[in-house]
């Protein structure tokens, strides 16, 4: 029987907080405004399912000059707070919906001096939830607060993942491929990809995620974008299965794809699928912290340079990073002066589309000094066959 899933803990969501409060120190800014899901519950660990409710608006503030962080929450809320406490967060009940909600914002922040810096999260891959009235209210005399981005503030911290992270980043990922792999067996000539991602879904919640939030199938991927909702295109003898899977497991999620063929492979495919399974892992071996995305870039290009293939498919990047998120920075990409740093979690995912099929073996694994510690277990030796 599948176990809840472990969330942050009173401590990590302690260090969380006063990690952003030193962040804010350093960069001057007296308040951060979470707007976002993923920040608020990052920094606050509290969970609610009223984040499908838009008239019941959810925010969080941290103030440079107070412990903690204060959630800006309905009151409907208050036996949720009760049942899950934690000293470093103060829950702050408002009673009404949206215009409410942004007037308790704006009273929690109005004792600031005249002219104080309010960052938002805001900016690069992250879009917050605005409410132009907060954004008037705050920028209005008399308080006439300096408001900016600062998703870099926060990405600074969520870059470096904790041990708990670490650990649940591990399992989600071994729910999706353990869910794929025994999923194969339930393949028939005639099914359709929404058939068979709904069973994988089913898969994925049996062993513990608490959603799939990201499940393309392709049985035929050629000419058809990755991003498609899975549709009626039915499987025939010969077709690649190819799977992307964000599971979501607690506050990580997993994002790696897979990959099978319907009957015997050819030797090309064979070999295409060995090659970039091998350019995955030798990239893997050679990124180290202080490399740029540019650099992992250029390494992976020599890599690629040893066949005469000219036919990448991926969306400008060969990987990217990811947590509470299914994909955050940094972007192994050329041009990217983005650092890669110990404890980052990266993601390889060289594509290929060719000879009949699709070959792909994206690998999840945690920056070291000496090397990559594999989140996911790796694809198979060879590329899987299944007969049917």
């Amino acid at each position: 029987m599948a176990m809840p899933p472990l969330w942050p803990g009173e401590a990590e969501i302690g260090e969380r907080i006063e990690r952003l409060r030193a962040n804010m120190a350093d960069a001057r800014i007296d308040a951060m405004v979470l707007t976002s899901r993923l920040n608020f519950e990052y920094y606050s660990g509290f969970r609610t399912l009223f984040w499908t409710s838009d008239t019941r608006p959810l925010l969080a503030i941290a103030r440079r000059d107070r412990a903690g962080i204060a959630i800006i929450i309905n009151s409907s809320e208050e036996r949720n707070t009760q049942a899950w406490p934690n000293c470093h967060v103060q829950p702050l009940y408002y009673h009404g919906y949206t215009d409410v909600a942004v007037s308790a914002a704006g009273e929690f922040l109005s004792n600031l001096p005249a002219g104080a810096a309010v960052g938002f999260d805001y900016g690069l891959d992250m879009f917050g939830r605005g409410s132009i009235a907060l954004i008037d209210y705050l920028r209005a005399t008399p308080r006439n607060f300096r408001l900016s981005d600062q998703a870099d503030l926060i990405w600074r911290q969520r870059l470096i993942k904790s041990r708990h992270e670490l650990d649940t980043k591990r399992e989600v990922c071994r729910i999706a491929t353990e869910s794929f792999f025994a999923g194969l067996a339930d393949l028939r000539i005639g099914m359709n990809e929404y058939e068979f991602g709904q069973l994988l879904k089913q898969r994925m919640i049996g062993l513990g995620a608490d959603s799939v939030d990201w499940l393309p199938v392709r049985f035929d991927p050629a000419g058809k974008s990755y991003a498609q909702p899975n549709y009626d295109f039915r499987l025939a003898h010969g077709n690649f299965i190819w799977v992307d899977m964000g599971a979501r497991r607690a506050d990580q999620i997993s994002d790696l794809d897979r990959v099978a063929k319907v009957g015997k492979a050819t030797p090309e495919q064979e070999n295409l699928y060995g090659f970039v399974r091998s350019v995955t892992l030798r990239l893997a071996e050679k990124i180290r912290p202080g490399m740029t995305g540019e650099k992992v870039y250029r390494l992976f290009e020599e890599l690629w340079s040893e066949r005469n293939l000219s036919r990448l498919t991926a969306a400008g990047r060969v990987g990217h990073g990811s947590g509470i998120a299914l994909t955050e920075p940094p972007s192994l990409m050329a041009g990217s002066s983005e650092i890669i740093l110990e404890d980052m979690v990266l993601h390889l995912e060289p594509k290929l589309e060719m000879a009949g099929g699709v070959y792909q073996t994206e690998e999840v694994f945690r920056v070291t000094k000496t090397g990559p510690e594999f989140l996911s277990d790796i694809a198979p030796e060879r590329l899987p066959i299944v007969d049917l």
